[in-house]
């Protein structure tokens, strides 16, 4: 089904922070650099060393009229797995999304391909995390709303 919902609408309001699509470092160079922002980093007083980034665009640049991906060979890891993300189906998609908000079981297998792309995505950021948060630092997250960074765990 090429809807390209999973395309669109990227932004969301969760906890109170507005956050893009996440992308690893390498990813970032798949978009003009004034479309990627941080999202997540480890720091004491301040946020030091970036974990990953997100896309600061509602809609993905590399979307056609005609909902084909122009970049669909060497599409981020999240494009990748969608709608699994997780661990879950993603409420955004036109399929699943409406039965998972119902509370319905879903019974439907996931490609090997989608949820390869999850476990990477997921590997990829606790492997971060391990490397770079440290004794009594804090996880930050950077708001797109307001452009700035927000201490989001205690200290560990």
């Amino acid at each position: 089904m090429n809807c390209g919902t999973c395309c669109r609408n990227l932004l969301e309001g969760r906890e109170g922070i507005l956050k893009g699509l996440a992308l690893t470092a390498k990813e970032t160079s798949l978009f003009p650099q004034d479309m990627v922002s941080p999202l997540t980093a480890t720091g004491m007083r301040k946020p030091e060393h970036v974990i990953d980034y997100q896309l600061n665009a509602n809609d993905c640049p590399h979307i056609d009229e005609t909902n084909e991906c122009r970049i669909y060979d060497r599409r981020p890891l999240m494009c990748r797995a969608f709608p699994y993300v997780q661990g879950n189906f993603s409420v955004k998609c036109p399929i699943f999304g409406s039965r998972f908000k119902a509370g319905l079981r879903i019974s439907v297998p996931m490609p090997d391909a989608e949820v390869e792309a999850s476990q990477k995505r997921d590997r990829y950021f606790q492997n971060r995390l391990r490397k770079y948060l440290k004794k009594r630092s804090k996880m930050w997250e950077f708001d797109l709303a307001t452009k700035q960074w927000v201490a989001r765990a205690q200290r560990i």
